[in-house]
C-alpha cells in the first residue's frame, strides 16, 4: 500500500477543506411542511426572494423549486429567472435561469425541478435578489408553499405573487425552493493558495 507524502496529505486536505467551504445554500425551505400551492397561471407570477449576505464573490449556481401539476392536458412552458430587487417585489430581469414544459412537471404530486444557469451568475454582496416562475402559456402548473420559516435565509425574506402583491414571509408563507452558490477566490487569496501549493511542491522534491 502507499502512502501519500506530508505535503501531499496537506494539499489534499487543504484542497477538500476550500471546496467545502466555498459552497453555500443561501436559501433553502425545500424539506419544510408542504402547507399549500398557488398556480403559477392565474397567481402568477410568482416569486421569492434572498439576500447574499455579507460574503464577496459569490455566484449563483443553481436554484430548485417544488412544482406539480393538476393536469396533462394544459401544457405550456415555464421560465424561471433572477430578479433585481424593486420598490415592491422582483425588479429588473437580470437572467433567465432557465425553461421547462410543463408535460415534465409531475402531475398529482410535488417533486422538485433543478434549474442551472449556462454560465455562473455573479451576485453582489448584502444584495436582495428575486427567483420568479412564470407561466408562458396555459398549464396548471402549481408551486407549494410551507408556513415553516426555519430554513437557511427564509425568515427574513418576502414573496410575490402577481395577484396579492409583495409580502414578508412572515405574513404570507413563502414558495419552496433553494437557492446554491459557490464562492469564487478574491485575488489575494488565490495568489496565497498558489503560492502555499508551491511550497508544498518544494517541500516534496526536497524529501526526494
Amino acid at each position: 500500500m502507499h502512502f501519500l507524502s506530508k505535503p501531499l496529505l496537506l494539499a489534499a486536505m487543504l484542497a477538500a477543506t476550500m471546496t467545502a467551504a466555498h459552497a453555500a445554500t443561501l436559501f433553502d425551505n425545500l424539506g419544510a411542511s408542504r402547507d399549500g400551492a398557488d398556480p403559477l397561471l392565474s397567481y402568477g407570477p410568482l416569486a421569492d426572494s434572498f439576500n447574499t449576505g455579507t460574503q464577496a464573490g459569490l455566484v449563483l449556481t443553481q436554484v430548485t423549486a417544488l412544482l406539480k401539476s393538476d393536469s396533462a392536458d394544459l401544457v405550456g412552458d415555464l421560465r424561471v429567472s433572477l430578479y433585481s430587487d424593486g420598490a415592491s417585489g422582483p425588479g429588473a430581469l437580470l437572467t433567465t435561469l432557465g425553461t421547462l414544459s410543463s408535460a415534465a412537471v409531475a402531475t398529482n404530486h410535488f417533486a422538485a425541478y433543478t434549474f442551472t444557469p449556462t454560465h455562473g451568475v455573479a451576485l453582489a454582496a448584502d444584495t436582495t435578489y428575486w427567483v420568479q416562475i412564470e407561466s408562458l402559456g396555459a398549464s396548471a402548473v402549481e408551486w407549494s408553499w410551507s408556513q415553516d420559516l426555519s430554513g437557511t435565509g427564509v425568515a427574513g425574506g418576502s414573496n410575490y405573487s402577481a395577484l396579492f402583491g409583495s409580502n414578508a414571509n412572515t405574513a404570507f408563507a413563502p414558495y419552496q425552493m433553494s437557492v446554491s452558490v459557490q464562492a469564487v477566490p478574491e485575488p489575494a487569496s488565490a495568489a496565497l493558495m498558489l503560492g502555499g501549493a508551491g511550497l508544498l511542491l518544494a517541500a516534496r522534491r526536497r524529501q526526494r
